[in-house]
């Protein structure tokens, strides 16, 4: 075994690194992890990127980049998140785990040159991150679980069940990021997971074919509009929401290409109002198939910003489920996956496996990510 991953091992409370880019593509979260009896939070920082990025970005997410377009890409977030991770490590790190930026995700086998083929693709390089932050690098967590018959996702799970476990009340968190993910925690049992449909994602491509703007800041534009029922109604007959757990998905379902099919059956601001009232009844949907009394859901990622969305949620809940931001229980809203990633990194840097096979569908645990040296 190589001598740093024997050095990292033999710490005692080792400090790392996550990093984080979700399925909206907007920034690169940073957070600095020390790790213990208890997982202690010790900075973060997030890192919006580059307009130019995004839009370059954006074009792979539409197949219209090339793949010399990829490499490039991928070396650049290398770098990327390299930035981001030394902007957490003025007092020292000793393990980097990247998530990276997911461009593409095909859970669902397809067929492909005579073979069924299912797929997940983060870009990033780590070799890039391992050289310019001095440190062991963990990277590519997905791959390990599609290939033991998982979707690759979600894979917070873990992460919060060691987070947010609470022997006296059953909870629920509620990822709003790109996509909308539930991890269900109950105070005795086994942990479930799944994503439940579009977080932002619907939400900013219809605000970015609106005003070219990446995401309707504030909900400003849906709090001026109105839900569309019928449009709302036929929203949710996509047969992704009847799809038993576990289960994932990307913005191949839930981003520019149904914002297009939208686009012009309504007002810009009826489209948004009725995606922020999809994307919560879609998650209610999902509540309503773990509940089994009263329940705390704690509520984290970017849609938490989003006033006309958290109304939405507001509006839909059972009166038996109490309604948290996750900083409520200790975890900023905005840190909980990069918190998360660096639970994982630790983990594989220990050799032990990290995702939860009822969560992801996976047939056995596996030992998520791969490790490169500095």
């Amino acid at each position: 075994m190589n001598d740093a991953l024997l050095r990292y091992r033999s710490l005692k409370a080792p400090r790392v690194v996550g990093l984080m880019s979700g399925t909206s593509a907007d920034a690169i979260d940073a957070a600095l992890v020390e790790m213990g009896p208890r997982a202690r939070l010790l900075d973060f920082r997030s890192h919006p990127l580059p307009e130019e990025v995004r839009r370059r970005l954006q074009e792979v997410f539409d197949d219209r980049g090339s793949p010399r377009e990829i490499l490039r890409l991928h070396w650049l977030l290398g770098e990327l998140f390299a930035r981001a991770a030394l902007s957490v490590m003025e007092g020292g790190a000793d393990l980097v785990a990247s998530h990276g930026q997911t461009i593409a995700h095909l859970p669902q086998a397809e067929e492909y040159c005579g073979e069924r083929v299912r797929g997940t693709l983060q870009i990033g390089e780590g070799a890039v991150i391992a050289r310019r932050t001095g440190c062991l690098t963990v990277c590519d967590f997905r791959p390990s679980d599609l290939a033991a018959g998982g979707q690759g996702a979600p894979l917070v799970p873990f992460a919060d069940t060691l987070l947010f476990r609470d022997p006296h009340v059953d909870r629920l968190a509620l990822n709003l990021g790109g996509m909308a993910n539930l991890t269900w925690i109950p105070s005795q049992g086994e942990v479930e997971a799944c994503d439940t449909g579009p977080g932002n994602s619907l939400m900013d491509a219809l605000a970015w074919r609106a005003t070219g703007q990446t995401c309707d800041r504030g909900g400003a534009l849906a709090a001026r509009g109105r839900v569309l029922p019928d449009l709302l109604a036929e929203l949710m007959a996509h047969p992704f929401l009847s799809r038993p757990a576990p289960k994932s998905t990307g913005r191949e379902d839930f981003g520019r290409p149904l914002a297009e099919r939208l686009w012009g059956r309504g007002s810009p601001e009826d489209l948004l109002r009725t995606a922020a009232a999809f994307t919560a009844a879609s998650v209610m949907l999902h509540v309503q198939r773990f509940l089994r009394g009263p329940a705390q859901i704690l509520v984290g990622g970017g849609g938490v910003e989003n006033p006309v969305l958290m109304q939405e949620l507001s509006q839909r809940m059972p009166a038996k489920v109490h309604l948290l931001r996750m900083e409520e229980v200790g975890v900023p809203a905005q840190a909980r996956e990069a918190v998360a990633f660096a639970l994982l990194g630790h983990e594989t840097a220990h050799g032990r496996p990290s995702n939860v096979p009822r969560a992801t569908g996976a047939s056995s645990s596996a030992i998520l990510g791969r490790i490169l040296m500095p």
